[in-house]
């Protein structure tokens, strides 16, 4: 059978948009769930998103439907990721923690989940390169940069920014946190 480029640029017309529905529920769901650091993962996943289709041209690589998937998929480990750190900081808020000693201790406890499960990826990225051809090969590169970017902007950028609002006065309502009530010390 012969598919004409007419449907390839409909399939990819349709992956681009349920990528962004996906991302948008997810980014919901984050929101909802976690408040405000939910809206901090979501700022951060939309950068790593941003940064990575900015490497991907930088280097030159014509994105297809695989890559678009790996693309989802680092979006997937970075979603994960900022999963595992909030409810570490919900688990220490919980103890009675103070708001910084919780995000301090959260992500201390949450990094070497967090580093396992993106160095598995990588090595399994490595050897889809390693033995794919063509559109493997795509799918390999576009998931083992955005794993290292998921990661960077997991461990990273959520923490700046986490490190940074919870300073105002008004973010260290743990109600905010995904925590029932009070307000953090």
């Amino acid at each position: 059978n012969y598919i004409t480029p007419l449907i390839g640029e409909g399939s990819l017309a349709v992956t681009i948009n349920a990528g962004i529905i996906a991302f948008l529920i997810v980014f919901m769901f984050m929101l909802l769930y976690y408040r405000l650091p939910g809206l901090l993962a979501g700022i951060a996943l939309f950068a790593l998103v941003v940064i990575e289709l900015c490497f991907i041209t930088w280097l030159g690589i014509t994105l297809t439907l695989p890559g678009l998937a790996g693309i989802i998929l680092s979006v997937g480990m970075g979603v994960d990721a900022n999963i595992i750190i909030f409810e570490r900081i919900k688990e220490e808020l919980r103890s009675g923690k103070t708001l910084r000693a919780s995000a301090d201790v959260g992500f201390k406890r949450a990094f070497k989940a967090i580093l396992d499960a993106n160095v598995t990826t990588l090595i399994s990225a490595a050897v889809l390169y390693w033995f794919g051809t063509g559109a493997i090969k795509g799918f390999a590169v576009t998931l083992f940069v955005g794993v290292i970017l998921s990661f960077f902007t997991a461990v990273t950028a959520s923490r700046i920014m986490l490190k940074s609002v919870s300073e105002i006065g008004l973010a260290k309502n743990i109600w905010l946190y995904g925590v029932k009530q009070g307000v953090a010390k």
